[in-house]
Parts: C-alpha cells; structure tokens; sequence
C-alpha cells in the first residue's frame, strides 16, 4: 500500500497509512472517517509545504508574524487597521499600505507580517531593501537582464519595498521604481516601509517630477500608517543600560 501511494504522489498518505489504519481500528472509525483523515491529512501536509516554497520565494529577511509585534510599545498605533488588513482585502482590493515613521519602530516588522498573512492566504509576495533593489539592478546592468528584474517585482500579488528614504536615488533606480510602481497600479497592491514622511520624498528622487508620479499612484488607493513612537532597539539599548547601572550600585565599593 506504502508503494502505492507514494506512487500515486500522496507522501503524507503513503507515512501516515499504517499508524492512521491501527489507531481508526482501535478507536471503530468507519471507513469514511478514516478516509476522511488520511485526506486531511494530505492536504494540509500539501499547504503546509506550499506556504514554506512560497516564504522562501518572498524573500524576508527574518520571517516575523503579527501576532509577535509588541502592540502596547506602539499605543498610538492604529491597531484596529492593522488587523483590519491581516484579513487581507486589502490585496484583493488592490490597495497599497505606507507605514511611515523613524527607524526601529516597527515598519518592517509590520510589513514582513502582513506578507506572512497573504502568504497564508495561498497568495505570493516579494520583499526587497531598497537598497537591494540598488544593487539587484546594477548588477543586471552588466548582463543586460534588468527588464526580468522588473518584471519579478510586477508579477507577485503583494510587493513590500522597505526603507525608502535612507539613501538617494539614483536615475536607475529611480526609474526601475517608477515602472514597479507604474505597473502594479490598480492591478496589485504594494507595501512601502519609510522613515520619511511624503513631503520630503522628493529629496530622494533625482527629480520632482518622477517623486510626484510615484507618490500619485502610491496614495491614489493606500492605506497610510503612521507610527508614531520609540524605537525597539533603542528601547533595548535603554533596559540594558539601567540593569548595568543597578548592578554597578550593587557591587561593594573598595576600602
């Protein structure tokens, strides 16, 4: 039977068949029930195994889900949102999401979090840097594959480009981010991660006119977060200094 069923491309059937078949004897399954369980157990094997393809294919940096975000760090937050999103209408809907807010106070996080949603959803997204994206296409400058580059940031359902603000950019990639954003307007949904708020885009554009194009189509149908708060790793930084400082205090001072 083992044979059979790895045959027949049904893996988890072909482990699970004789621990399922002893237990539904035991416990007098019908025939139905224990059929019923193989099958189950097949395809939840099945989407579990699809979901880890499509996580490796989006590319997070560190695969982080809502449920780890420290809400209560961030009380200004608008939480009632952010859940609202995790539904994920908003991919269906094509709409984009700005988190927007100073560095470390959890864009990424709540970026990469609402990708691990839609990735749940049997749904594909692509996350890059900003500064990725930079090197991607200036490495496929010398190869000439910078059209396929695109094109991989067109295609996905979902499409998160953190930390636009840090560094300038160049006409390149100034150029390359226009089309991504140009080609994904109302067909795809797109989340952008920024420690700058809109007025101040412009400065990283190597023009106005391609800075307002962009911004156009990114606010037309967007969802805009603000995160208004202390930074995580600072916050960190801050906890570990006050335990040394209280361990210094504690240490007997010399006669």
């Amino acid at each position: 039977m083992e044979q059979k069923l790895k045959r027949l491309r049904l893996g988890w059937m072909a482990q699970s068949f004789e621990a399922q078949s002893t237990s539904s004897i035991k416990e007098k399954h019908s025939y139905l029930e224990f059929l019923e369980y193989l099958i189950d157990g097949e395809l939840t094997a099945r989407e579990n195994k699809g979901l880890m393809k499509r996580i490796k294919k989006a590319r997070f940096p560190i695969p982080k889900s809502l449920a780890e975000f420290d809400w209560d760090f961030q009380p200004k937050l608008d939480v009632k949102l952010m859940k609202t999103l995790a539904n994920c209408d908003f991919v269906a809907a094509k709409e984009n999401v700005i988190l927007i807010g100073q560095p470390g106070t959890g864009k990424t996080h709540l970026a990469i979090g609402l990708g691990m949603r839609v990735l749940q959803e049997g749904m594909t997204v692509r996350f890059t840097t900003i500064q990725d994206l930079a090197a991607e296409l200036k490495a496929a400058m010398a190869d000439e594959t910078i059209e396929e580059v695109i094109d991989k940031y067109v295609e996905p359902d979902l499409v998160i480009l953190d930390e636009l603000g840090f560094t300038p950019l160049d006409r390149l990639l100034a150029d390359a981010f226009y089309r991504i954003v140009a080609s994904r307007y109302e067909r795809s949904s797109t989340i952008i991660t920024s420690n700058k708020g809109f007025e101040s885009w412009a400065d990283d554009f190597p023009d106005a006119v391609i800075a307002s194009a962009v911004l156009d189509r990114l606010v037309h149908h967007a969802h805009l977060i603000p995160i208004v708060g202390e930074s995580y790793r600072m916050k960190d930084h801050k906890a570990k200094s006050r335990k040394g400082a209280r361990n210094s205090s504690k240490r007997p001072k010399k006669a």
